[in-house]
């Protein structure tokens, strides 16, 4: 079965994560509003009806419950506030250009919230494009077709709030599978880590990048899994989760000094071995996202290892045993990291367990662990100064449709411009790297749209069947949202058009959608430059909160007492932290050469930081292992002297004179944390 699944890895995680089960639901909410009104109306209310309840849709993303309501209901209200605005504006083209940039700039502004303000921005753009295809009717038939538009919208509301309930044991379940992915993904990327060919900064920057998404994934687990134990299998995901958390501490504290195994041993077979069964743990955890994690037998077994296990006792032995060659340090740091690698495999097999078990949790507050959101007016109002990323993406982005309207203006099939409206608005993003990488997408999904459109409507004209061809794409479009964008590109591409045909029959020409495409994407490119917000201004703060993370981190992790709840929030701030300055240093990369710091501060900023935190986690782990009084001793050392360094660069560093593997551990965060400020130094950040 496992074979099975690999041979195609991106079906596979499609299929069993939370946004393919999310997109299901979109479709099949939609579909069910459209069929009511069919069935109690006709196809012309069923038609609308559909488009209110498409629209609701849009914000139908895949987030705790408790967070639905709010981000559907905004989605709802502004629905029949912008069809109201373009409606009393269409009639002048002067007014209707006002009306389109207010709309664009508030829609730009709903970014302010957050990743929950996107939707509710596409859903603002496309009521606007969904009322300008509309016909001219008199003000009776538009109220009416408005209010079948907002009761659309309402019964998908009604709708959604009900399937987040009956769905929210298989949400929370394709959540922590997602996490089980991000965390294979990483177990992987650690076994470049015993091949001397590859060069080890750079398996480390793709650790790093690589632990940023796992961490993105544990944070969406987190906020779905950690709330509400209604059940005992909820409970069981719950504490599942939290086994998982304690395995990638233990494979983030089975970090060590890698080189000098590579130099010491450099093609032997123990790397290999090493290598292969780091590849076998990411199997193990490939084999838990697969299975079903309701049940209460466990998968794992040491099956997989019974051959590598065995070879590498023999070989590590055998290398004890040759004293043929001086490689006393090298061997001591080979059996160190082949007792934390097993430790690593145990802890998957805990985390099998602790998936089975359906106990209650502990009783710990884990509300600092969950995100925040909120529709707070403050968030726009902090926005609201020359600085702010959201307040110049907002002005770029409507000096951008500005443009747009007026070219679509000016074309022969003016009426139907809002296609250009709606490329340049789901185009142009935040960042000029996003941007720039939305261009190709947008330029190939729309042209696979409009083909297949073209086609369809060539040989369908009845509308029962064109919806349904709508609502399988609501779903294939949110289930690829953030693996495949292209694919995201085409299936929104064609709901779009053939929802507005439905809306204005014999509006699509596919020249006209093609060079509407194109004028919207090149749009997009120019005005890209136009206030920008450059990564490399946005990399000095983030550095500084790393560096800040990574003090109070310092400060928790050598503390032996410190709460488990307070060293896993620390811990947390420092992925998180990482996580964000990787990413900003990936989006530079690709903005222009005069725009960009340079990078190789910035990749060993974080690869230091990273080890960082791995060497201070397995310190932390050793003190169980060590004598109490002395390494109560070391860990205060190494805090005041660590503490001190990140805080003022100051700090004069003294190595651990005593021998073993907690001293090592402190010797080895001390000069990375010398690594880290050099880094920060040549980035200009002061401790």
């Amino acid at each position: 079965m496992l074979h099975r699944i690999t041979r195609n890895p991106l079906l596979s995680r499609q299929i069993r994560n939370h946004h393919a089960l999310s997109g299901f639901g979109c479709s099949l909410g939609v579909a069910l509003v459209t069929l009511l009104a069919w069935l109690v109306a006709d196809t012309q209310t069923a038609i609308a009806m559909a488009a209110g309840a498409l629209i609701v849709s849009l914000t139908d993303i895949p987030v705790p419950r408790r967070n639905k309501l709010p981000l559907q209901l905004a989605n709802l209200l502004q629905m029949p506030a912008v069809a109201l605005i373009v409606l009393a504006t269409h009639h002048s083209t002067p007014l209707l250009g006002a009306a389109v940039l207010l709309i664009t700039f508030a829609s730009a502004m709903a970014t302010a919230w957050g990743k929950p303000g996107l939707p509710l921005g596409y859903g603002m753009m496309m009521v606007m494009a969904f009322t300008m295809a509309q016909p001219d009717l008199p003000p009776r038939e538009q109220a009416i077709h408005l209010a079948l538009q907002f009761a659309g919208g309402l019964c998908y509301l009604a709708y959604a709030v009900g399937m987040a309930r009956l769905t929210d044991t298989a949400m929370r379940r394709r959540a922590l599978v997602d996490a089980l992915y991000a965390f294979a993904d990483y177990v992987r990327g650690k076994a470049a880590l015993f091949d001397p060919a590859r060069d080890l900064d750079e398996v480390y920057a793709e650790l790093v990048r690589r632990q940023a998404v796992f961490g993105e994934r544990l944070q969406t687990a987190r906020d779905f899994v950690l709330v509400d134990h209604c059940t005992p299998e909820q409970q069981a995901l719950a504490n599942g989760l939290l086994a998982l958390i304690d395995a990638h501490e233990a494979v983030l504290a089975s970090q060590g000094d890698y080189a000098p195994l590579r130099e010491a041993f450099g093609d032997h077979r123990v790397l290999h071995l090493l290598a292969a069964m780091t590849r076998t743990a990411a199997d193990d955890v490939l084999r838990l996202a697969h299975c079903d994690l309701s049940s209460r037998d466990t998968v794992l077994d040491d099956t997989p290892y019974r051959n590598t296990r065995p070879a590498l006792d023999f070989e590590v032995a055998a290398l004890a045993a040759d004293s043929s060659s001086d490689r006393s340090g090298a061997l001591a740091v080979l059996e160190a990291g082949r007792r934390k690698l097993l430790g690593a495999i145990d802890g998957l097999r805990r985390v099998d367990r602790a998936l089975r078990e359906q106990v209650p949790v502990a009783d710990v507050d884990m509300g600092r662990f969950l995100s925040r959101s909120s529709f707070a007016p403050r968030a726009l109002r902090d926005a609201l100064h020359a600085d702010s990323p959201v307040l110049r993406y907002a002005l770029r982005l409507t000096l951008a449709m500005a443009a747009a309207f007026l070219l679509s203006q000016w074309l022969p099939w003016a009426s139907h411009g809002y296609w250009i409206l709606l490329t340049v608005s789901l185009v142009m993003r935040a960042s000029f790297s996003q941007t720039k990488q939305r261009q190709t997408d947008r330029m190939v999904g729309n042209a696979l749209g409009c083909l297949f459109v073209a086609a369809v409507l060539h040989w369908v004209s009845a509308p029962e069947v064109l919806l349904g061809i709508v609502f399988v794409c609501i779903g294939i479009a949110h289930a690829f949202i953030t693996v495949r964008y292209r694919v995201t590109v085409t299936a929104a591409c064609v709901m779009s058009l053939l929802q507005l045909h439905l809306i204005a029959p014999g509006s699509f020409h596919i020249s006209e959608r093609f060079l509407d495409t194109a004028a919207g994407v090149a749009i997009a490119w120019l005005f890209s430059r136009v206030l920008p917000t450059w990564e490399r201004n946005t990399v000095p703060a983030l550095a500084t909160r790393l560096l800040g993370a990574l003090r109070d981190y310092v400060g928790v992790a050598l503390v032996p007492d410190t709460s488990d709840l307070n060293y896993r929030l620390a811990r947390r701030q420092v992925q998180d932290a990482l996580a964000a300055l990787s990413d900003a240093a990936a989006r530079m990369r690709d903005e222009p050469a005069s725009e960009q710091l340079p990078l190789a501060p910035i990749n060993a900023f974080t690869t230091r930081g990273y080890l960082l935190l791995a060497h201070l986690a397995a310190a932390r782990r050793l003190t169980a292992q060590a004598d109490p009084t002395h390494a109560a001793t070391q860990m205060d050392s190494a805090r005041r002297e660590l503490t001190e360094l990140l805080s003022s660069e100051q700090a004069v560093l003294t190595p651990d004179a005593q021998i073993g593997p907690l001293a090592n551990r402190l010797n080895a965060a001390r000069v990375d944390a010398r690594a880290v400020l050099a880094s920060a130094r040549e980035l200009g950040i002061q401790g």
